[in-house]
């Protein structure tokens, strides 16, 4: 962890794939009282409420997994990631962000954030920040060494995990 952020990756083949993924993570934050903040480029509202109908877990926290905003935005730009950052670490110690696209996508979002929080050091010192960047397996083909190197670690459906436990023979590269 590089200061008080870390960067998870996570991998999935489908918007099925992706919810199911997460809901495990999502219901054991939320029912810690975290926040989840999403910087999706695919909507999976509907999923996440299907989904969420036909499994048992408290109805209280089925209503928090579903205030969280599973709409995709748009926010790109040094602004947009701007005013969301701010927003978003406004009150909170702990502050989770899903980041969900193709890895152009996640990379230039991952750039700006960085940004971002480079200008905030001091602001952020007591914060812990979570990045979750989810790469759709299509998308990213040759490219997983790379990202596993830009990250600390791993989700997948049984949790946060180290990467050498999920990829045997995996070693970082060092810059």
């Amino acid at each position: 962890m590089e200061n008080n952020k870390l960067r998870i990756c996570s991998f999935y083949v489908s918007d099925w794939h992706l919810t199911a993924m997460l809901l495990p993570f999502i219901e054991e934050k939320t029912e810690k009282g975290e926040i989840i903040n999403t910087i999706l480029e695919k909507n999976i509202t509907y999923n996440m409420k299907e989904i969420l109908s036909r499994i048992k877990i408290s109805n209280r926290t089925k209503e928090q997994i579903l205030k969280i905003d599973w709409k995709n935005k748009s926010l790109i730009k040094y602004g947009e990631i701007r005013k969301f950052m701010e927003k978003v670490t406004r009150n909170q110690k702990t502050v989770t962000i899903l980041v969900e696209g193709n890895k152009d996508r996640i990379d230039y979002i991952n750039k700006n954030i960085d940004k971002w929080m480079q200008k905030q050091e001091r602001k952020l010192k007591r914060k812990e920040i979570k990045i979750i960047n989810c790469y759709e397996v299509t998308e990213f083909n040759n490219n997983l060494q790379e990202i596993l190197d830009k990250h600390d670690k791993i989700l997948n459906t049984s949790g946060i995990h180290e990467i050498e436990e999920m990829y045997s023979g995996y070693v970082k590269k060092r810059a």
